[in-house]
């Protein structure tokens, strides 16, 4: 996976973990940590234990916000440290 370099912000809209695993393993959530510039911000849909210990585990400030109005109940916000 190629991606730029000083990435301000990601929207990770990928399916379900246990839909596309591929798709949250710790690599990629480590090269999207790598590609992000300082302050950068990741948001998800994905609230899930396991991919909020992933992200922080890659180095990533993580908070749960409310989700939106159409009944999901939080969403994620990872931030790269500045």
């Amino acid at each position: 996976m190629e991606l730029p370099a000083n990435i301000d912000a990601v929207y990770y809209d990928a399916f379900a973990p246990e839909k596309q695993p591929e798709m949250w393993n710790e690599e990629i959530i480590d090269k999207l940590y790598s590609s992000m510039a300082p302050g950068g911000t990741l948001t998800t849909y994905c609230a899930k234990g396991v991919i909020r210990r992933r992200l922080q585990s890659a180095g990533f400030t993580v908070e749960r916000l409310p989700g939106p109005a159409n009944g999901k109940r939080e969403i994620l916000r990872a931030t790269r440290a500045v």
